[in-house]
Parts: structure tokens; C-alpha cells; sequence
């Protein structure tokens, strides 16, 4: 039986492979160079596509017919394929009424890759009354309930926009709103990361689509967009900084305030992007050096795209996604995602490397001395042990039970005295810092644009750091160990917790745009020239260009005088380079620092000096015991 079973099988198979056997030994025809051959060629294409499973679905919604001629087919790099447009971040808000005061929060906003989430709060008061309010927001990542608060006043009749910049380590939380007589329920929110480049607009999507051509699509866009309305535009510089870039469609629909903050993003390291830009762009960008007619431009220690043609304008925006998605062909400077951004703090390791590592990724500390003196106490634990048993059974022979129970309590006390006397004696009670900046100082305006970093380490947390609206405090980014700095921002931001926890090192870095009277003074004094320090801090060397030739400065302190020397056989686009470097640690915090333009040859006038002390950003307020403080300051002179 089993024998007819196969055999009936075996011709089964046999009958069912019988066509293809037939068709595969029939001869090919020849080929013939007949016009219908190319498009049956072309036709397998797409279906070849389909089959692969890689296309990527067309625009869900109507572009302009000009948007639709310039976007241009999707993108491969290795197995990835990007689509040249953009995509929103979509959100609906949740809304909560008590009384007459209404609130309004968006469920899911765009995560920067860095610093701070932008949280929008919408509050409507009907009332003739005006009426005071408090915000909280609590994060769902564990640690400090309340992370950041801000306290306001409603207007009677009014709808304002509240912005709180959220710690983005803290992905989401709940938004609780307090005002006299009224309690409203938690309000609960999420942060989405984006695919591709991340983008916040200031403006509509209309404009947005008018300004740069680009199509919206559905699956891997080059751009993950956020659309703010320009009249609530944020006023602190900690809702820009953390995205990759800031494109503006009409920049005088924005307030002075927020445009403030948009150009203090773009001089500290940021991307801005204007798609119309205004006629007085050269006095709303004062640090421009180039042409203004249109292209990417140097600003400070970051770019902007001055947009020409919606269709330039889109390239450059998709050029600069290409840069960030791919940061082994970023030509262009950008400040690419999971770098930190222009500056890198680095945070503790992992757990499981903690015992051979101080950092991440093997770093060393820029403070020397701050791990805890664990051989210094095993030492003192072990001399406690040897005392209280071998010393204890002793004495307990020759003394008795009762000289026992004395000399162990007096043993463990006078141990405690001693840890605490290191504590005290040695470590103190102050903060001890390293402090490192780079600043452009722009004299026209009495204000220095400081990109900086410092560690950090104390015995107790201390509280009360204050940073203005136009500053920014930046956390290492890592994930297992995330640092969540609480802060109140009802007036700049004012630290509460989190800063810098008892007996733990931290990095923090700094971006601010400071009003300050720091200068450097030159005047002719015969055939040489004379040169006053008024920059704030001891000044250690540099160069200043006076005269149309290049001299070095004398090592001065704060407010002192002396002459230049004039620096012969120096090649200065090879000496300024070599001159503006840290040693050490330090080098690599600073790794994405355009370089190049900050240590370009000087123009007349301008001077670059190597300054010591704390330094001008806000924290430099600071009381500290400073290890080390190295600054390098790029401006001009006051003179003839």
C-alpha cells in the first residue's frame, strides 16, 4: 500500500512540474530592437519596487504644482529611505474648565534631542477680574516630583500661551494647574522623538509649504516638523536650543522678546532659518559677516539660511536634515543629534562600569581629587574593626565586661569624629569647579554670547542658581542616569534642585547671551600702542591686530595697563588655530565647536585673548573654589 502511495505522489509531482519544464526548455526568441521594447522595460520597474517592499507611500495631501515639481525621489543610504519632505508631529489638546478659567495642553509634543522640551499651557480667562495662576509639572521618570513651575497673571478677557521648558530626560508628565478657589485635574502629557531632522516652525504649515516647496508625506520624512503660532512664540532661549532647527516664516510677526531669544539660539550654536527674510535683516543679525543677499551664513558659534527662492530654501533645509541624519557627511557644521550639541557634558557611567570608570565612555573628570577617599576609610573601618574585636576581647580579659561596654560606644564615636573631620577639614563646605568658555563679544551692544561648561563637585546641594531668559543650563544626555535640574520659571529660569547632589560630581554645560561692560581698551603711545585690561578677569596672552599689523598682548591683571609686542614672522593662520585649545579633558567637551570661524585671522581691531577666573556666563556668580578657569574671548577693541 505504501509502496502505491509514493508511487502516485512521485507522479503528481512529476505532472505538476511538467508545464514549467516544458516552458523553460522552449527556446528564447531573438532579441529585436523593435521601439515597444523600452517601455515594457520601464513598466517592470515599479512593480519590481512594489514587490521589494520599499516604496514608500506618495504625499497624502495636495502640495502647489511647484512644490510637487521640486520634490524629488526618495533618498537611499544603505537600507534606510528617506523621503524628501516633511512630516507633523500630530497632537490634539486636552482641555479642563474650572469655574470660568479654561486650560488647554497638547497631549504630544516634538522631543528635542537635547536641553529642554518646549511645554505649551494655553489659559483663557472670560472673567473682568484678572486672575493668578500656578503651574507644575511633574515628571513620570522617577526622581524629583516637580520639575519645573512657573506662577502668572491672567489679564481679565485674556488667552495667554505659557511656556515651561521640561527636562527632556523626563519624555513626559502631568501638568497640574492651581489658582485660588479652583482645582482643576492633572493634565498628562508625552514627548514623540523624531524621525529625521526636527524642526520647530514658527509659523503655518501654509507658509511653511509656501517658503520652502516641500511636500508632506506619510512613512521616514527628512524633517519632523512642529507648527507654533507666531504670536505665541516662546521668550526663553531653553525652548530653541535643543532643536536641531528653527525655521521662522515672517519675522515681524514675532514679539521683541522671542525674536531675542531666536537670535541668542542662533549666535550659541543653533540652525535658524528665515523663509522671508525682512529688509533690516543686517540690524536684526548684527554678527553677520558675509552678504545678506541669501545662502547660509556664519552666526556666532552657530548658522542661519537666509532663504532667496522657496525652491533654494528647501534644499537647504533638506541639506541640513541630510547633515544631521548623517553625521559621517555633516560638511556644513551642523550640531548633529547625540553629540550634545556644540558643547558635551559628559554624565556618570553605567552601573556596571562604575567601579572601573569615573565617566562614560572611560572620560576623566575635569576636577582632579573628586572621587570619594574609599582606601582613606577602608583603612579607618579596618583599624575600627581590629579595635572593637581583637582590642575589645582583649581588654574584656584584663578589665572586664563592663571597660568593654564603655570602649566600644567611645571607639565607634571617636571614628565618626574622624570621617567627619575629612569632611569638613579637607573637602569643606564649599563648591569646587573647573570652569571653560568660549565668548564672542559683541561691544556695539554690551553683550557677550558664552558657550561654556564646568565641573562641578560639593559636600552639600546648593540651591538658588539663577539663569536668565536668554541662558540655558544643559545636562549630559544619558538615558540609564538622567540629571533632572528643577527650576521655577516665572522670572528666567531659578534652580531649586537637582543641580549638583551632595558628594556627586556633575557637568553642566552653558549657553547665554549676558549684557556685560567687558572690553579691551588699545591707544597709540608713540611708535607702539598702549593696551588697558577691562575684560573682567586676569588676562594670561593673545593677539590684537592694530596698525594693520598683528601683536601680542602682555599678561595683565583685571583693570591694569601694559604694551603690546609686536609679533614678527608669525604666520596667523596657523598661530591663531594652535592658540585657541584646551589641554587635557577639557579639548573634548568642546569637539563641536566651529573652530575654524572662531580662530579665523583677525580683521583690524579685533583682538583674541586667553583669559583665566570664572568667567562671564550667569553661573560664573557662582561662589566656587576654582581648580582651573580658561576662557578665550574673540572682539574688538575700544581705540582710535
Amino acid at each position: 500500500m505504501r509502496e502505491r502511495f509514493a508511487a502516485v505522489l512521485l507522479a503528481l509531482l512529476c505532472a505538476g512540474s511538467a508545464p514549467s519544464l516544458a516552458q523553460a526548455a522552449e527556446p528564447e526568441p531573438a532579441a529585436t530592437a523593435t521601439p515597444e521594447a523600452a517601455p515594457a522595460d520601464e513598466e517592470t520597474e515599479p512593480a519590481a519596487e512594489d514587490e521589494a517592499g520599499d516604496e514608500v507611500e506618495p504625499a497624502t495631501e495636495a502640495v502647489a504644482p511647484a512644490a510637487a515639481a521640486a520634490a524629488a525621489p526618495a533618498v537611499v543610504r544603505g537600507e534606510e529611505r528617506w523621503e524628501r519632505g516633511y512630516q507633523e508631529v500630530q497632537s490634539h489638546a486636552e482641555n479642563v474648565s474650572e469655574g470660568s478659567l479654561r486650560v488647554s495642553v497638547a497631549t504630544a509634543v516634538l522631543r528635542p534631542s537635547r536641553g529642554y522640551i518646549p511645554l505649551e499651557v494655553t489659559l483663557h480667562n472670560p472673567e473682568a477680574i484678572p486672575r493668578a495662576v500656578r503651574i507644575g509639572v511633574e515628571s513620570s521618570a522617577g526622581g524629583r516630583a516637580e520639575i519645573a513651575s512657573r506662577q502668572v497673571e491672567v489679564g481679565a478677557r485674556q488667552r495667554l500661551s505659557i511656556w515651561l521648558p521640561v527636562p527632556v530626560a523626563a519624555h513626559g508628565g502631568v501638568v497640574r494647574v492651581q489658582s485660588l478657589g479652583l482645582a482643576f485635574r492633572p493634565l498628562s502629557f508625552y514627548s514623540v522623538d523624531p524621525t529625521g531632522a526636527g524642526a520647530l516652525v514658527l509659523g503655518s504649515e501654509r507658509a511653511f509649504q509656501s517658503g520652502t516647496r516641500l511636500p508632506r508625506v506619510e512613512k521616514q520624512p527628512k524633517l519632523s516638523v512642529r507648527f507654533v503660532a507666531p504670536e505665541d512664540a516662546p521668550r526663553e532661549l531653553a525652548a530653541y536650543v535643543g532643536h536641531h532647527l528653527v525655521v521662522v516664516a515672517d519675522v515681524t510677526t514675532l514679539s521683541a522678546d522671542a525674536w531675542s531669544a531666536l537670535e541668542a539660539y542662533a549666535s550659541t550654536g543653533g540652525y535658524l532659518v528665515l523663509l522671508r527674510p525682512p529688509r533690516d535683516v543686517e540690524q536684526r543679525l548684527p554678527l553677520l559677516s558675509g552678504t545678506t543677499s541669501g545662502g547660509v551664513q556664519s552666526y556666532g558659534f552657530g548658522r542661519v539660511l537666509l532663504c532667496g527662492t522657496a525652491e533654494a530654501c528647501g534644499s537647504g533645509l533638506i541639506t541640513a536634515a541630510d547633515a544631521i541624519t548623517n553625521p559621517s557627511e555633516n560638511k556644513m557644521g551642523v550640531v548633529t543629534e547625540g553629540t550634545g550639541g556644540i558643547i558635551t557634558p559628559i554624565g556618570p557611567p553605567p552601573n556596571w562600569q562604575r567601579s572601573s570608570q569615573m565617566l562614560a565612555g572611560g572620560e576623566q573628570p575635569l576636577l582632579p581629587g573628586v572621587q570619594a577617599p574609599v582606601g582613606r576609610f577602608l583603612l579607618l573601618i579596618t583599624l575600627f574593626v581590629l579595635a572593637v574585636g581583637p582590642g575589645g576581647l582583649a581588654l574584656a580579659r584584663r578589665k572586664g565586661p563592663v571597660a568593654l561596654l564603655i570602649a566600644v560606644p567611645a571607639v565607634a564615636f571617636i571614628t565618626c569624629l574622624a570621617i567627619i573631620a575629612w569632611a569638613v577639614l579637607v573637602e569643606g563646605f564649599s563648591i569646587h569647579s573647573s570652569r571653560y568658555s568660549l565668548i564672542w563679544l559683541d561691544r556695539e551692544r554690551d553683550r557677550a554670547v558664552t558657550v561654556g561648561l564646568g565641573g562641578y563637585y560639593a559636600n552639600l546641594e546648593p540651591e538658588g542658581i539663577r539663569v536668565p531668559a536668554l541662558g540655558v543650563l544643559l545636562g549630559p544626555e544619558v538615558d540609564y542616569d538622567a540629571t533632572l535640574v528643577e527650576g521655577d520659571w516665572t522670572n528666567g529660569m531659578v534652580v531649586t534642585g537637582g543641580f549638583l547632589p551632595s558628594r556627586t560630581y556633575r557637568e553642566w554645560g552653558e549657553l547665554a547671551v549676558v549684557p556685560t561692560r567687558a572690553r579691551l581698551v588699545v591707544r597709540r603711545e608713540g611708535k607702539g600702542w598702549r593696551v588697558q585690561n577691562a575684560l573682567g578677569s586676569p588676562l594670561t596672552e593673545g593677539y590684537v591686530r592694530a596698525g594693520g599689523k598683528l601683536w601680542t598682548l602682555p599678561v595683565l591683571a583685571e583693570g591694569s595697563e601694559g604694551v603690546l609686542t609686536l609679533a614678527s614672522d608669525v604666520d596667523e593662520r596657523k598661530v591663531l588655530p594652535q592658540f585657541t585649545h584646551y589641554s587635557g579633558p577639557a579639548e573634548r567637551r568642546f569637539a563641536n565647536v566651529p573652530w575654524s570661524e572662531f580662530s579665523k585671522p583677525l580683521p583690524e581691531g579685533g583682538f583674541l585673548a586667553r583669559l583665566s577666573g570664572p568667567g562671564l556666563a550667569p553661573t560664573a556668580a557662582l561662589p566656587v573654589e576654582l581648580h582651573e578657569g580658561v576662557h578665550f574671548v574673540r572682539g574688538r577693541v575700544d581705540g582710535p
